[in-house]
């Protein structure tokens, strides 16, 4: 089939899963489209028939992040559009996020061809994963646009490239969300509005930015990395530590990055 696109759609909170996304857009060697849909502004791009399409998204808790799955399950319906599912991962696990992604783009007539999980320096726990994607990593990514536009190319449709298998369980894992959420020191706060801007559920008053609502923030950690200021920080004090050096020392054996 004739792809002349490649249009990557992603949910990104520090930047690697943009990162991915990108890099696996160029080793295409298409023209290429990406759009950041994590502000809660931001809108998805419409798809048509000779586009490959690229959904890259970080495992929340071995899961789609919440606001990515609200708005990807609103996506105009298409036909047989083919999709690569990117998916990066602090080192531990997806557990169940490669079948909920399948489950959410195929329900709006997507064909999922191929896919990798990409270990990436995990946002919240800091001292695990750093300095990755590394070049192991990323030469995954590139071996998977490699295969996935040379199959696209000897076959007439995206349904005879399709996954035969995406791993995951139904009904998937529960996820509770995280005990820890982003905060501003208010006394240094200049009150530009920038977090509140990309933040993709609203937790942040542009009226007031030295604030978060904690009920609906998700700690994808976007406001921390956008900040012009460097203000914005996870709240979490002795407790974040703990957690941190915990996960640290259970995450600690280096996970792999790998095609499904």
């Amino acid at each position: 089939m004739d792809i002349s696109v490649a249009k990557a759609v992603v949910f990104t909170g520090a930047g690697t899963t943009l990162a991915v996304a990108r890099r696996f857009t160029e080793a295409c060697a298409l023209p290429s489209l990406v759009t950041d849909i994590t502000p809660l502004s931001a809108g998805v791009p419409t798809f048509c028939a000779h586009d490959l399409a690229v959904f890259a998204i970080p495992s929340y808790g071995g899961r789609v992040p919440a606001p990515a799955a609200e708005k990807l399950a609103r996506m105009p319906l298409v036909d047989g559009v083919p999709a690569v599912l990117l998916v990066t991962y602090g080192n531990r696990a997806v557990d169940d996020t490669f079948a909920e992604l399948a489950d959410i783009v195929s329900a709006r007539g997507f064909v999922p061809v191929g896919g990798a999980a990409v270990v990436a320096h995990h946002s919240l726990m800091v001292d695990v994963a750093k300095g990755r994607p590394d070049a192991e990593d990323l030469a995954v990514v590139d071996a998977l646009a490699a295969d996935v536009c040379a199959r696209l190319a000897e076959v007439p449709s995206a349904a005879d490239a399709a996954l035969t298998e995406i791993p995951g369980n139904r009904p998937y894992r529960a996820f509770g969300g995280v005990a820890f959420h982003a905060a501003a020191d208010p006394q240094t706060c200049t009150r530009c509005g920038v977090c509140a801007s990309v933040c993709p559920t609203g937790a942040i008053d542009p009226a007031d930015p030295a604030s978060t609502d904690c009920d609906r923030c998700v700690t994808c950690l976007r406001c921390v990395s956008a900040c012009p200021e460097g203000v914005r920080f996870v709240d979490g004090g002795e407790a974040l530590v703990a957690a941190r050096a915990a996960f640290a020392e259970r995450c600690a054996p280096r996970q792999p990055s790998y095609r499904i």
